[in-house]
């Protein structure tokens, strides 16, 4: 009986041990702070960071803290409701209400941080949201450098399949592959980048994705239908992608420059490998 009550404490600790990693795992994207570039200049332009469909500035919380290791000033922007509809702006909200509500945020973030300039970092159609605010104010030269991840540029053929019963309107709109936000003009005085997610799934043990991990809070419903919508996307989407956008629809090859490609799906787009592409670009 001793023997068999060893037995299964032994297998609790184990299982245990395992979820805690997972946890880790999921959560934790920088393995360590970094040291400060050698030769990086004293004053780094401060970086805007914009999110994206379906998220908010909390998805930019590891990369807040790490830009500030360099000396970086950054903010991550919050969208603001509009009382006169039941529209949830800051994720399901519009391009053209956010690249709208990006001329007050531009100019209070210059003001505070006492920057003629800045950089503005995008994660997917934060991207879009940016580029039509650029083009809407073509003799600007508030901003530096656009590093645009995982933005469909092109469009995602899964907005164009889905749109209809996509509850996070009116943003899918913006989304779709015949949308006029995406040809909206550049900006001359602004330089823009990509980083693209080719999502190639590296398993721990045997039920975790590491470049695609699964949500830190196992009763996050939404978390995990939004992972399963990942893995349909994948499959249905024709070529290299990150399970919502196709690796062409970001680079959109001839437009923008790139910065290479990570390896992780389209909401893991935020890890040490994305942060040290746009990086190299940020320190300048």
């Amino acid at each position: 009986m001793e023997t068999k009550t060893r037995s299964v404490r032994v297998i609790l600790a184990i299982i245990i041990l395992l979820l805690s990693t997972s946890v880790i795992l999921s959560t934790n994207y920088f393995s360590s702070s970094p040291n400060p570039a050698v030769g990086q200049p004293e004053t780094p332009l401060p970086v805007l960071l914009i999110h994206g469909y379906r998220s908010t500035h909390t998805v930019w919380d590891e990369w807040v803290d790490q830009l500030g290791n360099y000396g970086i000033e950054a903010r991550a922007v919050t969208f603001e409701d509009d009382p006169t509809n039941a529209v949830n702006e800051d994720e399901c909200g519009s391009a053209q209400d956010h690249a709208a509500q990006l001329n007050q945020l531009v100019r209070n973030f210059k003001e505070e941080s006492g920057s003629d300039k800045i950089n503005i970092v995008t994660h997917s159609k934060g991207g879009l949201d940016a580029r039509l605010y650029l083009a809407n104010n073509p003799l600007s030269e508030d901003v530096a450098n656009l590093i645009m991840i995982a933005t469909p540029n092109e469009g995602s053929p899964l907005a164009d399949r889905y749109y209809q019963s996509d509850d996070c309107k009116p943003a899918v709109y913006d989304l779709r592959t015949t949308s006029s936000v995406l040809r909206a003009e550049k900006n001359e005085h602004t330089a823009y980048y990509t980083i693209a997610g080719d999502w190639i799934s590296v398993y721990y043990w045997w039920w975790e994705d590491i470049n695609c991990p699964n949500p830190s809070n196992w009763f996050d419903l939404e978390g995990w239908n939004f992972l399963a919508f990942q893995y349909n996307g994948r499959i249905e989407i024709t070529g290299p992608d990150d399970g919502i956008v196709p690796v062409n629809s970001v680079e959109e090859p001839g437009e923008f420059a790139s910065l290479g490609r990570t390896n992780n799906c389209h909401t893991n787009m935020f890890t040490e490998q994305e942060f040290d592409k746009a990086l190299a670009i940020l320190l300048e």
